[in-house]
């Protein structure tokens, strides 16, 4: 049995470590994901819904923050009457992977409604912060928004002092 230097061992976690892999620029079909995941956070902030409409698949299901999940129809219906809306929308991606013809991004994010929105509604015209997936399926070589899910991260006793 040849015996593997404890350096060596370390190396080896260190580079493989999730956290540094998230440090690592993206290269090829993540890049490409990456990308996508930001301009539909911006067809969002936009409200373009005609946009958002071309980018869904049929099957486009979304567990909302608000507590629903929305079908591809009632999402972009709420979309186009404001019942989702953003005054202000920045998005963290955290981590990409693509596997085949599936992509998953994950992240976080400050969303801040709209007043009449749902979450406006609920919320307050406030940055809420929000954990988020979003899920894509790659159709004809063309990357669809297929899946997501979102919810919003209850503040701690001490940050609501």
């Amino acid at each position: 049995m040849r015996l593997v230097p404890a350096s060596t061992v370390g190396l080896v976690l260190v580079l493989s470590s999730p956290s540094l892999a998230q440090t690592q620029p993206l290269k090829g079909a993540e890049a490409a994901l990456a990308a996508l995941d930001m301009q539909q956070k911006e067809m969002v902030a936009r409200a373009d819904v005609g946009a958002l409409d071309a980018l869904s698949a049929p099957g486009l299901t979304i567990n909302a923050p608000t507590g629903r999940v929305l079908t591809r129809a009632q999402f972009l219906a709420m979309m186009r009457d404001g019942r989702i809306g953003a005054e202000d929308f920045d998005r963290t991606i955290e981590s990409v992977s693509v596997d085949g013809d599936v992509g998953v991004v994950m992240g976080r994010e400050v969303f801040t409604p709209t007043p009449r929105s749902e979450l406006g509604r609920t919320y307050g015209a406030v940055p809420l912060d929000r954990r988020y997936t979003n899920v894509y399926h790659r159709e004809g070589g063309r990357w669809r928004w297929f899946a997501r899910h979102a919810n919003v991260v209850a503040k701690s006793a001490a940050e609501a002092r």
